[in-house]
């Protein structure tokens, strides 16, 4: 799939700007704060409905705007044209997206129709940071290959808030033990669902990310990501039996205790010491890219689709090493866009298909 253009409608610093891309190389440069990471994003929101940066919708409005809209057109694909258009009036917000003029009523229905894969500079939070971002992570991945696991995890998060609200009227005297069994029932099956998927495609993954690591390092030792769910196992019986164990510590916390909104992802040597424990800056920045990478190599793999790459300006924190091994990867896997603040640093040179941006204060040239 080839982005053709995109345009941007009161969104972030532009008022109303159209982009037309090579489908080879691209690079947008200039300074920081003109806007570069701004166009990235908004193929992020086309493409993901949400930004990488983890902006909500109101902040991606252009100041004093009441709305925002993105469109992106495409070729090569089964689709031609995707918008979203986000409204924010009186307090009131909603969002319309539409695929080839059609209006589309559910995510499951959108998502992953136009895979794009970002790397951007936090992307080592997915390493160092708390379970949830992991989760959220690994979760968005798994929801580009599978929409029906979009629909898992809303159905369980339903189930799981409405078992909640029983916990804390149980705990508070305004309920029964009693009505509880139906959600037991319900959850243990959901999880059931979400381990056995999460637990598939970590399987396939972590191997991608193993490998990527070591071509991008140049090491021989890489480290091994593991899917740690919080029980231990996939069988709906036996996690319903779980759920009846743990009633009365629920009760007590007025939450549920186990579940995949407790899950992790673990990255380790393989004497099982955590890699957040012994690994330097670079490994973990080396780590972050190879996710991204394994993130591109498993969509190809498992939907025969290549991925539009979104890479914003991470080449200063790798080394020369890193950066030529990791565009010796890319280079030739499709659509690359590319952001920096200086066009001379750009590590592709004796390619001549690029197509170059000057951006300066919102003004494109």
């Amino acid at each position: 799939m080839i982005l053709k253009s995109v345009l941007l409608n009161n969104f972030r610093n532009y008022e109303k700007k159209e982009v037309e891309f090579s489908p080879e190389i691209n690079l947008i440069y200039g300074n920081n704060g003109s806007g570069k990471t701004n166009i990235l994003e908004a193929i992020s929101v086309i493409s993901n409905l949400k930004s990488f940066r983890n902006s909500n919708d109101r902040n991606m409005l252009k100041w004093n705007s009441e709305f925002y809209y993105c469109r992106g057109e495409v070729s090569e694909a089964d689709y031609s044209r995707f918008e979203v258009g986000y409204y924010h009036e009186n307090d009131q917000s909603r969002k319309k997206i539409k695929i080839d003029d059609q209006e589309i009523r559910k995510i499951s229905e959108y998502y992953g129709k136009l895979m794009t894969v970002s790397f951007v500079p936090t992307d080592i939070n997915i390493l160092g940071s708390t379970p949830d971002i992991r989760r959220k992570y690994f979760d968005s991945v798994i929801s580009k290959l599978s929409p029906d696991y979009i629909n898992d995890l809303n159905r369980f998060r339903d189930i799981l808030n409405s078992r909640n609200v029983l916990l804390k009227k149980i705990k508070d005297g305004k309920s029964s033990i009693n009505h509880l069994d139906v959600w037991n029932r319900l959850i243990a099956e959901k999880t059931s669902t979400i381990i056995k998927k999460r637990h598939e495609f970590i399987n396939t993954f972590s191997r991608i990310f193993n490998k990527s690591y070591s071509l991008i390092s140049g090491e021989q030792d890489p480290p091994y990501l593991f899917y740690k769910p919080s029980i231990k196992t996939e069988n709906a019986d036996e996690i319903y039996n779980i759920f009846l164990s743990d009633i009365k510590s629920d009760i007590r916390r007025g939450s549920t205790c186990q579940g995949p909104q407790r899950d992790d992802y673990i990255f380790s040597n393989t004497e099982g010491f955590n890699f957040l424990g012994y690994s330097s800056q670079g490994q973990r920045r080396t780590a972050a890219v190879s996710l991204k990478v394994a993130e591109y190599e498993i969509i190809k793999k498992l939907s025969n689709k290549k991925s539009i790459i979104l890479i914003d300006d991470i080449f200063s924190e790798l080394d020369e090493i890193r950066r030529f091994n990791m565009i010796d990867l890319l280079i030739n896997e499709g659509q690359l866009i590319f952001t920096m603040v200086n066009r001379e640093n750009f590590p592709i040179h004796e390619n001549g298909n690029i197509k170059y941006f000057k951006i300066d204060n919102g003004q494109i040239s």
